[in-house]
């Protein structure tokens, strides 16, 4: 991964340093998403996290607690890819990194906006479950060479990174055989890895004090 001193680019935001900032805002979406998601669980009479997905509450009343969110989780998302844009980095990973969150910002704003799900209510275009998968293929690209453009230093992280990155081609496909007992736990298991990325990748960016 670039260490702190490779930032080439120094902004400042009312005196504050805007790595720290995107930083900041990657970690503070993080949080919002899983409050909304667990406010829903209250909001919604009868909702069972373990056996119902986030999308039945994305789908359901008051989804917009939901949708907000999600869509407050892309804004974190897109600040990490601003910074990595701003660093120009030259080279394939680089952009292939930029390009992979740039693609996972729109697909999961996306899965929070295009409220059609094929739920046998008359609407547009149902497109849920192919946003869905094409997370499969973004999340490894970002984990496995994320490790090398974004703010970190080298080591044990990146070794994590690459395992999990392993780990979710095996892991994802399994969420469309389980049982629907379960399949809800399971999809935010799925989350809590793509989350836990963007705020471990935050909090490097929100510990760089030499840009």
């Amino acid at each position: 991964m670039a260490d702190a001193e490779e930032c080439n680019y120094s902004v400042e935001i009312f005196g504050i340093k805007l790595p720290r900032v995107l930083g900041a805002v990657s970690l503070v979406t993080c949080l919002i998403v899983i409050l909304c998601d667990f406010a829903m669980w209250f909001v919604v009479e009868g909702y069972d996290p373990t056996a119902q997905t986030i999308s039945e509450l994305a789908a359901g009343p008051h989804h917009w607690i939901q949708d907000a969110g999600i869509v407050a989780f892309v804004i974190g998302t897109f600040c990490l890819a601003v910074d990595l844009f701003l660093r120009g980095e030259k080279g394939w990973k680089p952009w292939l990194v930029r390009s992979a969150m740039l693609l996972i910002c729109l697909d999961i704003a996306m899965i929070a906006l295009w409220n059609e799900y094929g739920d046998g209510i008359p609407g547009g275009l149902e497109i849920h479950i192919y946003l869905v998968a094409a997370l499969y293929p973004l999340v490894p690209i970002i984990l496995w060479f994320g490790t090398s453009v974004l703010p970190a230093k080298k080591g044990n992280l990146t070794l994590i990174a690459k395992a999990t990155a392993i780990s979710w081609l095996f892991l994802a496909p399994i969420f469309f055989i389980l049982p629907t007992a379960i399949d809800g736990a399971y999809e935010r298991f799925l989350g809590a890895i793509i989350i836990g990325a963007v705020a471990i990748a935050g909090w490097r960016l929100f510990q760089e004090s030499s840009c």
